[in-house]
């Protein structure tokens, strides 16, 4: 049987100059309406320094550019829009310039870049830096687990004070506001392996140390006696100061349903013990969806808001040693993560009547979660939205870069360093990919967001000065009137917001920031406006000495192809979904036609189902 013609149909772009598709992607308007809307299959396209297109490849197959007369510069991305988790495409991109030598055969082959085993840096950082992505993988796949078949509670009445020794799921007969000195068991439902057992696995009794308005610290007493001298205070202090207003505005208040006024921080051995002793590295807390199941359905069920974080243990009683001050000014990061996702959660289940089959989508709901603690991180720094800081800026404050900028950095240049291969949206069941992977997952998540917010933001101040960004957030956090889940939830609020309302028109709007933002010339489009990547990261490349995953001073390095009368280059390369594959094609003077075919790997063109697209970018 014959195959259709157009199943050999290519799609051809000639690089070169002049240029004329202006800067109409982002929020300012369509995608390249004079390319996209024509649904011709051949012209001619020229862009201007600062110019950028967006060119589908299902409809445009011939794009032809003439050569020219002076230096110039393109940014190429192959975007994949697909949203499909763990799906890929297999893609070959043909570069030859007009008037080369005659084809090779085989053509010279360019594969695409691969990194060695070891190139996540010093043995032992890369096997700590897995272990704990796949310690959290295997926390929060357990605990969803364990509530997929039990449903969750509803808010509870506040109760008149009864005092004595109570449990923290008691009846609203017995809920209580909390005073210090309180004694509160719990039920521990976390296996030290990282399981999770809605029938329980042992009591935690603890005390109450400190209490504010909207959280109250409880000491396990199994580890009692470490943090001293008003520790606890100072705790539960910048939780009240910095934590709850920003989170509150951003994503929601806690529901209460325990009605006891205050969201309970639980220092227990219980998290200490998920960390082996011979570890590269450790569990610092976590939030446990069960303690929202009704307890007919899950017993272990504490029935209200309860984060749980590491306790002191400079002896190392329970597993690694924890020095005091580790475990009191690490608990303020850990927490302003681990509460958003106990907030997104009860407004996805108790505040909402649904199930906890509506918790939200791991890829989003880590990066809503990373997103918080930079938050808390500007807001401890008196820093706005909009203010595109750089290294010396966020670093005036040592300690709060460290805690709440540094790892989001760290986990973005893991993604920059190889943004094809990232799984963004998760592996294909939409969970943790584990490992390496999952830190990449989380830096295209926290990027991305800010990107989003960064340039579809409401009109209007915010909590944190600058715009009303924590709309998008609040947004996102609570899913809509259905409970949208991952992308279909970012859509929503994008369409809503002024933005495109498709998914693959989305990603081609930002598919250009990862590399030009604060690149000179650049469209306002794809720039973050908060945060200025390239001398964070320059900075950072330069302090730790190239420490993986700073090695260079930018991590993500496109593939340079000249503008040049011999090249003829093939490049193969996988694409993960809603990924892009960086070029670079750059002539320091006069240069020939260079046309670019992007194929699939066996010379047939690429399926409109596929959702390819090329954005490209003139520099200079």
């Amino acid at each position: 049987m014959a195959r259709p013609a157009v199943a050999r149909a290519t799609l051809w772009i000639a690089v070169l100059a002049p240029l004329a598709c202006a800067d109409t992607t982002g929020p300012e308007g369509d995608l390249c309406p004079a390319v996209a809307s024509r649904g011709a299959t051949r012209f001619t396209l020229s862009l201007a320094a600062g110019e950028m297109c967006v060119l589908p490849a299902g409809g445009v197959q011939v794009v032809q550019i003439g050569a020219g007369s002076a230096a110039a510069e393109y940014l190429v991305v192959v975007q994949s829009g697909l949203r499909t988790p763990g799906a890929t495409t297999r893609l070959r991109l043909d570069a030859r310039a007009t008037g080369a030598a005659a084809a090779r055969v085989p053509p010279l082959v360019a594969l695409a870049r691969t990194l060695p085993v070891d190139a996540f840096g010093f043995e032992d950082d890369r096997l700590g830096l897995e272990e704990a992505s796949r310690a959290d993988l295997t926390f929060r796949t357990n605990a969803r687990r364990a509530v997929l078949g039990a449903r969750p509670l509803r808010p509870k009445p506040a109760a008149a004070p009864d005092p004595g020794m109570v449990r923290a799921n008691a009846t609203p007969a017995a809920a209580m506001p909390p005073t210090v000195g309180d004694t509160v068991i719990f039920s521990n439902a976390v296996h030290p392996n990282l399981a999770v057992d809605c029938d329980g696995i042992h009591d935690v009794t603890a005390v109450v140390r400190a209490v504010g308005p909207n959280f109250a610290i409880v000491e396990d007493l199994d580890g009692a006696g470490v943090v001293l001298g008003g520790g606890y205070e100072a705790v539960v202090g910048s939780l009240e100061r910095s934590v709850f207003p920003v989170l509150s505005a951003y994503f929601g208040e806690p529901a209460d349903i325990d009605g006891n006024g205050v969201v309970w921080v639980l220092f227990s051995p219980v998290v200490n013990r998920t960390t082996p002793r011979d570890s590269d590295t450790r569990i610092l807390g976590f939030f446990n969806p069960a303690d929202l199941a009704d307890p007919e359905d899950c017993p272990a069920s504490n029935g209200g808001e309860i984060l749980y974080l590491l306790a002191a243990d400079p002896d190392g009683r329970f597993s690694k040693p924890v020095p005091e001050e580790f475990a009191t000014t690490g608990a303020i990061g850990v927490a302003a993560h681990e509460l958003a996702h106990l907030i997104s959660a009860e407004r996805r289940t108790v505040l909402a009547s649904g199930s906890f089959a509506s918790l939200e989508e791991t890829w989003l709901s880590e990066a809503l979660a990373h997103s918080a603690e930079t938050f808390v991180g500007m807001s401890g720094a008196f820093l706005s939205p909009g203010g595109n800081y750089g290294f010396t800026e966020l670093f005036a404050d040592s300690d709060n870069f460290a805690t709440y900028h540094f790892p989001n950095f760290r986990r973005s240049a893991f993604y920059l360093l190889g943004p094809h291969r990232t799984p963004a949206l998760g592996d294909a069941h939409s969970h943790d990919p584990d490992g390496v992977s999952s830190l990449a997952m989380r830096g295209f998540g926290w990027l991305f967001l800010r990107w989003l917010a960064d340039q579809y933001s409401p009109a209007g101040g915010g909590v944190l000065g600058g715009v009303a960004e924590e709309a998008i957030f609040h947004d996102l956090a609570g899913g809509g009137d259905a409970r949208a889940r991952g992308v279909e939830n970012v859509e929503r609020v994008a369409a809503a917001l002024g933005g495109p309302g498709s998914w693959d028109d989305l990603l081609a709007a930002w598919a250009l920031a990862p590399i030009a933002d604060d690149l000179p010339g650049a469209p306002s489009s794809t720039q973050l406006n908060t945060l200025h990547l390239r001398d964070v990261f320059a900075a950072l490349h330069r302090e730790l000495e190239g420490r993986t995953p700073f090695a260079r001073a930018f991590p993500l390095h496109a593939m340079d192809i000249p503008l040049a009368g011999g090249t003829d280059a093939r490049i193969d390369f996988e694409l993960a979904a809603s990924t892009g594959y960086y070029f670079r094609f750059e002539s320091e003077g006069p240069h020939p036609e260079v046309r670019l075919r992007l194929t699939t790997q066996a010379g047939l063109s690429v399926p409109s189902s596929e959702a390819i697209r090329i954005v490209a970018l003139r520099t200079r």
